[in-house]
């Protein structure tokens, strides 16, 4: 059995990171993982907007923007999630045991550390 199919790959992914650079490594690895619609954004204010237009099946958000924090977005959000499933990985550099508490009991899945590590036996092309 594949749980891989075209219904991943065709999900709706929202990138927000305020690191233009951390933005075009994610979706040029999601693009060459084979995601279709992935969008991003580097101003953490617009997300609400963005995700009341396009209802992201998943949101990788970094936790530390200026401006507003990732677990500001994050609570925000969860008016549209009740108490349901929050689609969002939480983007971080911080090993901080109280930043990620707080981050699950808003209902974050699972984190991404930063830096990222670009496997290039997966994908075996030049990475900007």
């Amino acid at each position: 059995m594949t749980i891989l199919s075209n219904t991943y790959f065709d999900s709706k992914i929202l990138i927000v990171d305020d690191q233009p650079a951390n933005v075009t490594l994610l979706e040029t690895m999601l693009s060459l993982a084979g995601y279709a619609n992935v969008d991003s954004t580097s101003d953490p204010r617009l997300v609400i907007e963005l995700y009341e237009r396009n209802r992201y099946d998943l949101l990788l958000l970094d936790i530390n923007m200026p401006h507003i924090r990732g677990l500001e977005i994050m609570e925000k959000l969860s008016v549209y999630m009740g108490d349901g499933y929050m689609p969002v990985l939480v983007i971080t550099a911080r090993d901080d045991m109280k930043t990620h508490i707080q981050a699950l009991k808003l209902g974050t899945r699972d984190f991404i550390t930063k830096p990222f590590e670009f496997d290039h036996r997966l994908f075996p092309v030049a990475v900007p």
